[in-house]
């Protein structure tokens, strides 16, 4: 299974926790997702979805991320810049803290997502999650909440991620509305298979506050779904837990939540790199998209 890295991605060393070992990304992606959808879905929240830099979570750091497209991909082979992505030594980036508190959300909502990972089908989010982040999420953005300038003609859409929506609709509904779209929801061309739309709305449903926070601040060494994705400071030495069903039934509320805002207060961001999340055809997918790009003018 691979690993979702729509982040800003952060060490959890101060949590005082270990994590479970990468799967193993499955070869195919590629050929399922593209290397649009692969790009939109790694590494767009920091490079942006023209790869200029000014993605949405650009804003936290006080060094913006690479602007792809000014002859960085000119200097190095296909090889060599799939090689970057996946074994690249972690870069440490400087953090704007006015903005990370800004971005930061509470931590109930956090320890709320938390709760949820167990249960989560996540075959069907990780499929949904790479459609969403091609063929939505110009539109919705990537958590959900609509951000940034729409396509031309567009209303601004709802907020997914809010409770008000997620109670509103059932999943039987809103299947229908990917597929043939609803009032003031065009529909999408070519209209989604029945399973493709199924497995958006599972993602969909994983959209929320937390979610977002989740996934900025906790998913680079928890991953997604809570077992981690092994890249983490090898020297935190603590003993190795998942946020599974068993964890979370035992973990005392109040040092639980305790430790997610020791968390946040102590951050040590640094930029991913993907070996155990995406395969060496996913990277190189996206290395090919990228130089399908005109260039900066």
């Amino acid at each position: 299974m691979s690993r979702f890295v729509s982040r800003i991605v952060y060490g959890l060393a101060c949590l005082g926790l270990a994590f479970a070992p990468p799967a193993v990304a499955e070869p195919d992606a590629a050929a399922e997702v593209g290397g649009k959808g692969l790009y939109l879905r790694n590494c767009a929240p920091c490079h942006g979805d023209q790869a200029r830099g000014d993605g949405p979570n650009a804003t936290l750091f006080l060094a913006e991320p690479r602007d792809l497209r000014e002859g960085f991909l000119g200097k190095y082979s296909t090889s060599d810049l799939v090689k970057r992505i996946l074994d690249g030594q972690p870069l440490t980036l400087a953090l704007d803290v006015p903005a990370l508190r800004r971005q930061s959300k509470e931590v109930g909502e956090i320890e709320k997502h938390i709760r949820k990972l167990p249960t989560v089908d996540w075959v069907a989010v990780e499929n949904g999650w790479a459609i969403y982040a091609e063929r939505c999420g110009a539109c919705h953005g990537p958590f959900g909440r609509p951000e940034g300038e729409l396509p031309p003609g567009v209303k601004p859409p709802r907020d997914l991620s809010s409770k008000a929506f997620q109670t509103s609709v059932d999943d039987e509904s809103l299947v229908v509305a990917v597929r043939h779209g609803r009032k003031g929801m065009p529909a999408l061309v070519p209209r989604m298979h029945t399973q493709d739309a199924e497995s958006v709305v599972a993602f969909v449903r994983l959209l929320s506050p937390g979610f977002e926070t989740y996934s900025k601040f906790c998913g680079h060494c928890h991953g997604d779904d809570g077992v981690g994705i092994g890249n983490f400071d090898p020297g935190v030495g603590a003993p190795a837990i998942t946020f599974d069903k068993d964890y979370l039934a035992k973990a005392d509320p109040v040092r639980f939540r305790e430790s997610i805002w020791h968390m946040l207060r102590k951050q040590k961001p640094s930029m991913p790199h993907f070996r155990g999340q995406i395969s060496e055809a996913d990277a190189a997918a996206i290395v090919e998209y990228l130089r399908a790009l005109p260039a900066a003018e």
